[in-house]
Order: C-alpha cells, then structure tokens, then sequence
C-alpha cells in the first residue's frame, strides 16, 4: 500500500518542525510496511486570516494573526523543502480565492495522483499483463477498472500535530461529516505534542474513537517546542532563528523583510 502524506496549515513561516512531522510519520508508516510516494506541504491561502480571526480559539488565532501572504508562504514552503526528497508543496489550495477545507485538499491531492498515473505500481510503460494487474478490458472497461485499482493501492494520510487533531471538537471549527470522512476514508497520522494525552483526545471524541484504527500516534523521541509563532516573535525581536528553520527559508525573510514588525508576529 503505497501512502502521501499531506500536512495543511499557515506555515508562517515553514519550520524544521514542519518537516520533522513528515520524517516522524514516515518511519511510523514504514514500519508498519507502508511506502511512502511523497509528502505535500499545503499553506492556507490568504481567505483563512478573515475567516478564523473571529473565531474564540487560542489555537486559530495564533495560526491567523500575522499571515503574510500566500505568495510568501509558498516561496518559503519550496525552499524549505529543497533539503528533501520526498517533501514537496502543493500550491492549489493557497492559490484559490476562497478558504478550501481540508477534505477538499485531500481529495484532490489523491484523485491528481491516481488521474495522472503517478503510483508506482502502475507503469504506463508497461502493459497491463506485464504488470500482472488483474482488469477486465472488455467493452471498454480497461481505463475505469485500472483508475480503481490505482485508488485501491494508494493512501492519503493528514498528518498534523496532536493540537490539530484536539481541534477536531472545537464547535464551529469542523465540519462533523468532513471530520469522520477525513479519519475513515483517509486516515491522520498524529504527531504528540510534548504533554498532550492523545489517548484521551481521542477516547473523549465519538468520531475519532470510532475510527482510531484509522488514527496513527507518533511519539518524538527528541520533541521540540518550535513553532512558527515563536518564531516570529524571535525575529520582530531581531533574535536569530538559525537551525530552527532551513538557511534558504531565513535567507528568503532577512531578503524581503518579513515578520519585522509586531502586527506580523
């Protein structure tokens, strides 16, 4: 079974932390025997500051005050991931005009991966029968039938940090049914956060409990509290952020003369 992860939110700006979430859910994955294709770095567009900012969340808030534009975060997102090979961005959903829900990234991102044949176990310079795949190819049922079997074959996973998943029985944050879709069609792999009973957070909500088969808990055997907050803060401080984010990434804010002030931070 061939799995993407997708990590969504502001990324303002990207932090090794961000990345680290998608190395600690590959070794997870892997030693259950999953592969690994890629994983995908998707910024909030600009619509998600105006649509949280009234929002009685601590969580939201921080995510929504000083977001600089999706523009920015993209750039920084790319160069923050020039250090991997398999974390990349996927600039859609911070290219749309209006805020998109997380279930509609992740199924885009897995019907893109099935349309445009790029599982591995589906070659297209191979026949069928060279790849032992099992499809009826009479009246026309060839094109339907691989596309199906290509879907079975791959996973999309969310991968986020423990406080994401908390937020899941926020009122008003989440939509119910997009909530049980993401976690039984889907799947969310759940990075503790240092502290968090994630057990509980899962025991407590009917949804996550029902679908815990589904939900993938990873403990960090070095945890760090950096985050992007924190590290806005640093820099309207001008304190130096080096190791906390990707040289190119801090390179890129110092160019621009991003988060210098305290309405950014």
């Amino acid at each position: 079974m061939y799995v993407a992860l997708v990590a969504t939110g502001s990324f303002n700006p990207p932090t090794n932390m961000h990345l680290r979430m998608f190395e600690l859910a590959r070794d997870a994955l892997r030693s259950e025997g999953y592969c690994v294709i890629g994983g995908y770095m998707s910024p909030v567009n600009d619509a998600y500051k105006k649509r949280y900012s009234q929002l009685n969340s601590l969580i939201l808030a921080c995510a929504a005050v000083g977001l600089i534009s999706a523009e920015h975060r993209i750039q920084m997102c790319d160069l923050a991931c020039k250090s991997s090979e398999f974390i990349m961005v996927d600039p859609w959903e911070a290219n749309q005009s209006t805020f998109q829900r997380t279930l509609t990234v992740l199924s885009r991102i897995k019907c893109s991966l099935c349309e445009n044949g790029l599982i591995p176990r589906v070659r297209n310079d191979l026949s069928l029968a060279d790849q032992n795949l099992d499809v009826d190819t009479t009246r026309g049922g060839s094109a339907l039938n691989l596309l199906l079997l290509i879907e079975e074959s791959l996973k999309v996973m969310l991968v986020c940090g423990s406080d994401l998943l908390e937020s899941f029985g926020i009122p008003g944050f989440w939509i119910t049914e997009q909530v049980t879709a993401i976690c039984r069609d889907y799947g969310v792999v759940c990075i503790r956060r240092e502290g968090q009973d994630v057990e509980k957070i899962i025991s407590d909500n009917n949804i996550l409990n029902e679908n815990k088969g589904n939900i993938i808990v990873v403990d960090d055997l070095v945890p760090n509290q950096i985050s992007s907050t924190r590290v806005r803060e640093c820099i309207s401080r001008q304190l130096s952020v080096k190791y906390l984010m990707e040289d190119r990434v801090i390179d890129y804010i110092k160019r621009h003369q991003l988060y210098s002030n305290s309405s950014e931070r």
